[in-house]
């Protein structure tokens, strides 16, 4: 943990992520906050989650042909100066005292576009600066940060929406989407992405996208564990800030701040999980197939707790038991992508897989709100519960994810020797998703 701290590109990366993402939970909550107090209605709070989760569905395999054809750190800079010249025009928006809601929605959503392009660069990038055997550390390093973010965010912000304005809160996001471009501007990327090297002879940006989803579709392990995560998406989205709200006041009899304890006890167990990630990393990389299968079992039994839950106490406990598993899943499965697919495929792996994410994760929210309206709340997590279970039962028919490691990049010390030509060959199968490769002993 301390050598990758002391790798300056990657902690530019790691301290940009904690700046802005701490603006970007108190602008959420507080919009969350506001349009529900505003609207009384979850099916109206949701409207945040469309708005969010539109762009990425529409502009998401466009971000991805992007991102594997211009340079990421250049992405990531653009993108967080587009995101804050947005958070201004909001802030100009809020100074009229009458709340328009669907003004709010159509700038949440060009947050949202930006935002597409911004994640899958990210997380592409980081490859690119720090070496292989630290990916798995690099991820939980990651995953940690952004946890303990959320969780002091969600925290902080479910008490400061009720003693500040929403103003102050988005102001606080303008702030930080600058810093973090700064600081990602001093980053040196050990290497380009191939694509953003090599200009001529580049495919149109639809070849590009349709390579992407054939890789993709071909590849043995990247498939599966994208298909299990789309449809984790469907249970997801009973976790939405929207339906936990409903489930703080209906069934605990709470409000603002026993939601934000909730959710912030989530985030927290996230935090712990990722530090346990981060000092388990052989273990991740020996079996981070089975870590993926059980944390969906987990997911399932832990639910159908939480939606019998009589206390806040008890929600709150079983609310940080949830984080663990799902943080060590989520380093399992970004080190298994970027070890297993191509550099000049991993941005369009990365944004097609949250394009399909978002767009279950979406359409299942605007269901799930909707049935809140009508249904006792507690009943959506039973239905949660056993669809999480259903994707465990998914993923245990998938033998490449019971099977799959996590192994280092090997490095050649003589490029023109034999077993240097067989390595390079195995790698071309690679990135067309082959798995099964010949034997090099020959």
């Amino acid at each position: 943990m301390a050598r990758l701290l002391a790798n300056r590109n990657y902690l530019l990366l790691w301290l940009a992520q904690i700046i802005s993402g701490l603006g970007d939970v108190l602008y959420n909550v507080g919009v969350m906050v506001t349009i529900f107090n505003h609207t009384g209605s979850a099916l109206q709070a949701a409207g945040v989650l469309v708005a969010t989760s539109v762009p990425s569905v529409i502009f998401g395999p466009l971000a991805g042909a992007l991102v594997d054809r211009y340079p990421r750190q250049s992405m990531l800079i653009t993108v967080d100066i587009i995101r804050a010249l947005l958070v201004a025009v909001l802030l100009l928006v809020l100074r009229d005292e009458a709340l328009n809601v669907w003004v709010i929605y159509l700038i949440i959503a060009g947050l949202a576009t930006a935002t597409t392009f911004y994640q899958p660069a990210r997380q592409a990038m980081i490859p690119s600066i720090v070496p292989p055997d630290d990916l798995a550390s690099a991820n939980s390093l990651l995953i940690g940060a952004n946890q303990a973010t959320l969780a002091a965010g969600f925290l902080a912000g479910s008490l400061l929406v009720l003693i500040i304005p929403l103003r102050l809160m988005v102001l606080i996001d303008l702030i930080t989407f600058i810093i973090a471009a700064i600081l990602i501007t001093f980053i040196r990327p050990a290497t380009l992405n191939t694509a953003a090297t090599t200009v001529e002879a580049r495919p149109s940006l639809w070849q590009s996208i349709r390579d992407g989803a054939g890789y993709l579709q071909r590849h043995q392990v990247a498939r599966p564990l994208v298909v299990m995560e789309i449809a984790e998406h469907v249970p997801h989205a009973i976790w939405t800030s929207a339906l936990l709200l409903v489930f703080a006041e209906q069934a605990l009899n709470g409000g603002p701040r026993e939601w934000g304890s909730i959710v912030s006890a989530f985030f927290s167990g996230q935090l712990i999980g990722a530090l346990i990630a981060a000092f388990w990393t052989r273990g991740v990389e020996k079996r981070p197939g089975w870590i993926i299968i059980g944390s969906a079992a987990v997911f399932g039994i832990l639910t159908g707790l939480f939606a019998l839950s009589a206390t806040l106490a008890i929600a709150l406990t079983l609310s940080m038991l949830f984080g663990p598993p799902a943080s060590i899943r989520d380093v399992a499965q970004n080190t298994l992508l970027q070890t297993s697919v191509a550099d000049d495929m991993l941005g369009r792996v990365y944004a097609l897989r949250g394009t399909f994410m978002s767009l279950t994760f979406m359409l299942s929210g605007v269901v799930f709100a909707g049935l809140a309206d009508f249904i006792p709340i507690r009943a959506i997590y039973l239905i949660g519960s056993g669809l999480y279970l259903a994707t465990a039962i998914y993923a245990l028919t998938s033998r490449a994810l019971r099977q799959s490691t996590i192994e280092p990049e090997v490095v050649c010390p003589d490029a023109d020797s034999a077993f240097c030509h067989c390595l390079e060959n195995a790698k071309r199968k690679a990135a067309v998703g082959v798995v099964e490769v010949e034997s090099m002993a020959s």
